[in-house]
């Protein structure tokens, strides 16, 4: 009743790191790929953006002249929304600013709150960037000068952004398998 000895011709069980680290390897989200690239990208390229405005929002509040210069009733350059605009502008940069750093930590850590943050976000952003829109354009000086011009331009590229974008996040079978953390 001895058990059989093995013998060269029975097959042989080779358990390697491979084998021990696949189930590991199956729980995996899949790698950024396809449109999450640009996703990537953009949101990069934005959080630059997005420094770029919070710097020059602060730099009213940094340098006094500048503040002055634009809310002291004696100076040339005064009207009375100049004080509501830089405020305002100040905070939503700090706002946006702040949610793009937290999207970028989410995009990358492939979390599954991401797509629905963003979907959420992209709506938010853009109506922050069309009322500093709007409260600049109440600035004569301000309304006619081709940069405002050039933003109205932006916000409407933006506008048909998002209504590309949420869909892709809220819908993309890409999206499901990736943010799933």
């Amino acid at each position: 009743m001895n058990p059989e000895p093995l013998s060269e011709s029975a097959p042989k069980e080779n358990i390697g790191l491979e084998q021990l680290h696949a189930p590991w390897k199956e729980n995996e989200p899949p790698k950024i790929r396809g449109a999450l690239i640009l996703v990537a990208a953009l949101m990069i390229y934005n959080l630059i953006q997005y420094l770029g405005s919070f710097f020059g929002a602060l730099a009213s509040f940094i340098r006094s002249p500048l503040w002055e210069r634009y809310t002291n009733p004696a100076s040339p350059r005064y009207h009375p929304q100049w004080k509501l605009v830089i405020i305002c502008d100040a905070i939503s940069s700090t706002l946006i600013l702040f949610w793009s750093v937290i999207a970028l930590v989410l995009f990358f850590r492939k979390k599954r709150v991401f797509p629905v943050l963003m979907a959420a976000s992209l709506p938010i952003i853009f109506l922050l960037a069309l009322g500093s829109h709007y409260l600049g354009g109440l600035i004569p000086a301000v309304a006619e000068s081709a940069i405002y011009a050039k933003q109205g331009t932006t916000l409407i590229i933006r506008f048909i952004s998002l209504n590309i974008w949420i869909p892709y996040f809220l819908l993309s079978k890409r999206v499901a398998k990736t943010f799933v953390r």
